[in-house]
């Protein structure tokens, strides 16, 4: 579905990543690791479009999206839930969801994507008319995904869901995500809980310094002892 090979990026003349391979089949759920700095968040950008490649490509479902830019990406089903959430803080909870769904293809189907969601996270449907600025960081989680889905994603990338949140929340924000892969949705997991990750995920590559150093079976890579000390610290 996804195959990204040789992938050069970063911001002006600043290499982030280097030399970048990675690919994602269809119903998988991969998780991509690494201690912040790593270059998770480049290169999520740059899949999605929003930070342009210097060399490689990426591919996604037959197609090449280098250098195409975030509209073709979203228009060939990539969305990205990015770090830190991002929720538009003084719109209620239904209209940052119908925001998620303007794109003219997932439009016509906005109110089956809702119920959707709201089935998914029921208590978005209780605090629908709510302001997303006074809700826990948690519940904005689950909007910014929420959101996320609402544009109907062939691949759903997500960067760094758990940051932040309560053990409750994270328990909660990654028993969605299992029922979403279940459900048959691909998704790609960045993320500094290693552990967590991990344990949600059928493979796994690790980053650091902006390149891919390891990659495997999530349960090779979490149960290696020498990984575990030299990539993945105290699980």
């Amino acid at each position: 579905m996804l195959e990204v090979s040789g992938l050069v990026s970063g911001y002006g003349r600043i290499s982030i990543l280097r030399d970048v391979e990675l690919r994602v089949e269809p119903g998988e759920l991969v998780a991509l690791v690494g201690v912040n700095g790593a270059g998770k968040t480049t290169l999520m950008k740059t899949i999605a479009g929003l930070v342009p490649a210097s060399a490689g490509r990426i591919t996604f479902e037959g197609s090449d999206l280098t250098g195409r830019g975030a509209e073709r990406a979203v228009d060939a089903g990539i969305v990205l839930v990015p770090e830190g959430r991002m929720v538009f803080p003084r719109m209620t909870v239904w209209e940052n969801l119908m925001l998620g769904g303007v794109h003219p293809r997932p439009r016509p189907h906005r109110e089956a994507m809702l119920k959707r969601v709201f089935d998914l996270f029921p208590r978005l449907a209780e605090r629908r008319d709510q302001k997303a600025a006074t809700m826990s960081g948690g519940e904005q989680q689950m909007l910014a995904i929420g959101r996320g889905l609402m544009a109907q994603p062939r691949l759903l990338i997500l960067d760094e869901p758990s940051l932040g949140l309560s053990p409750l929340m994270v328990q909660e924000t990654y028993g969605a995500l299992r029922r979403l892969n279940a459900e048959g949705l691909t998704i790609l997991l960045a993320e500094q809980n290693v552990k967590l990750s991990l344990a949600v995920s059928g493979r796994g590559y690790v980053m650091e310094n902006g390149r891919i150093v390891l990659t495997g079976a999530s349960g090779e890579l979490a149960h290696d002892p020498a990984t575990r000390k030299a990539y993945l610290g105290r699980l």
